[in-house]
């Protein structure tokens, strides 16, 4: 029988409603409808946010469908019939562990790849780098043998196309940007110039590059591990440095 002041179920032969605690008479009570069931609101958001959260949001809508599930689930055990849906919250749970239990194989992923594409990339802007260095180099040459009461070129906006991409928005002396690197060069002050050095520095060291590089009149690109360093190479730094076979 149920409890005319409740709709709880009671015991036949019950005088009190464990529910409510109200008196029954027990005659009445058996006559008493049972409720019609309500889906409970918790279930219906924990489904949504636990299809949500499998499908595209992950943690953002999985930790909430989880607790909605969870909440749900007593409150339609708590009550006595009137409440349903824990099919529905039991399903937004499900969907919810799942979206969550993926975070630490997307960490281990991550974890694995992000090291791998940064050596990748920074592989790329060295042989960017050696690869402008030696434009700009050449460049040099051809420009002092063009113009030989000038001499070298005091920067790499003098160089104009012959220097590469490297001189697109580049005036002066100063630094030119390319693919995570600057690059400057600076001439000697006698005149006409005969001496010059080429700087290649990452950008952001151990990210961009892991090496600078530079060149002078010899011709020969050098380089040195570079953990940080903001001025270029003089003539004497860059011939010190390592010969690049």
């Amino acid at each position: 029988m149920f409890c005319p002041s409740c709709g709880a179920n009671v015991a036949d032969g019950s005088t009190v409603c464990p529910q409510c605690k109200n008196q029954i008479n027990p005659q009445q009570a058996s006559k008493i409808p049972l409720p019609e069931a309500k889906t409970d609101g918790k279930a219906v958001t924990s489904l949504v946010l636990g299809i949500l959260s499998f499908l595209c949001l992950s943690i953002l809508t999985g930790i909430p469908a989880i607790i909605l599930g969870h909440m749900s689930r007593s409150s339609i055990r708590k009550s006595m019939g009137r409440l349903k849906g824990d099919g529905m919250a039991l399903t937004g749970l499900v969907l919810g562990y799942i979206s969550v239990a993926f975070i630490p194989f997307i960490l281990i992923i991550a974890a694995i790849a992000i090291p791998s594409f940064i050596r990748a990339r920074t592989s790329a802007n060295e042989a960017s780098a050696v690869s402008t260095v030696r434009t700009l180099t050449s460049a040099e040459a051809q420009y002092q043998a063009t113009n030989p009461t000038v001499g070298y070129a005091a920067d790499i906006a003098t160089l104009g196309p012959d220097a590469g991409t490297v001189a697109q928005n580049c005036t002066g002396g100063e630094w030119c940007t390319k693919s995570g690197y600057r690059f400057v060069i600076q001439a000697d002050e006698q005149q006409p110039h005969q001496q010059y050095v080429i700087s290649a520095i990452p950008m952001v060291p151990d990210r961009t590059g892991r090496r600078g590089f530079c060149s002078t009149v010899d011709g020969v690109i050098r380089f040195e591990a570079i953990a940080n360093r903001n001025t270029p190479y003089t003539a004497e730094e860059c011939a010190a440095l390592t010969p690049l076979e």
